[in-house]
């Protein structure tokens, strides 16, 4: 989020293995999270890739080679701390995104480039708040074009109704509609957290630049 972050060496990604769709949003992502920034204002922590300490201390303690140590506890003394943000490889974000990001909000089930957005609202804000924006997105148009359906209640939960009045809207407006009501929905939700929390101005700007490029991968 600052602009005196270590960027990563872009050689080195790594997406063998993975969808067309989730190497050019990943590269994407990437490209926008930078290197490792250890800012006091970030909550996260020290992040490195856009991967936060408070991240990886959370998702990176499964153990899958059973060695008995945290996969993600990379210099294997028994935590994962700052140490462990700053010997992460680009390939190891690639891995985690995947894993905890693309998948989970289910980004290959939504058109291109919905889901790509979706992706990166997950990486950036969570889960819950990349399945909310969307259905604040879906509400927006309702709105905007006063159709005849009751608004989505905006849980997070992406259930049948919302895939049916997300299908319904794109077959009538089409998907680059949604995706601009999706960048509105982001661009209030940045200026809410700046309301909430004045410190958090000064990574605005960069912010809105974020919500503006949503779903532009080249």
């Amino acid at each position: 989020m600052t602009a005196k972050s270590e960027q990563p060496a872009r050689d080195d990604i790594v997406v063998e293995g993975y969808s067309a769709r989730y190497a050019a949003a990943v590269r994407h992502v990437l490209g926008i999270e930078g290197g490792f920034v250890d800012d006091p204002v970030d909550r996260g922590g020290a992040t490195k890739y856009g991967i936060s300490l408070r991240f990886l201390a959370s998702e990176g303690a499964f153990d899958d080679d059973d060695d008995g140590l945290a996969d993600f506890d990379l210099d294997m003394d028994g935590d994962i701390d700052g140490k462990d943000i700053r010997l992460l490889k680009v390939n190891d974000a690639v891995y985690l995104y995947h894993r905890c990001f693309w998948e989970r909000v289910e980004a290959e089930s939504f058109p291109a480039p919905l889901g790509e957005a979706m992706f990166d609202q997950a990486v950036n804000g969570g889960l819950g708040a990349a399945r909310k924006l969307l259905q604040r997105a879906i509400n927006a148009l309702v709105h905007r074009h006063r159709l005849r359906t009751i608004s989505l209640v905006v849980d997070g939960v992406i259930g049948e109704r919302t895939r049916a009045l997300l299908t319904s809207l794109i077959e009538k407006y089409g998907v680059d509609a949604l995706l601009e009501a999706y960048r509105g929905a982001v661009k209030d939700r940045y200026l809410a957290i700046v309301r909430r929390n004045p410190s958090q101005s000064r990574f605005l700007k960069g912010w809105l630049n974020r919500a503006d490029r949503l779903g532009e991968l080249a």
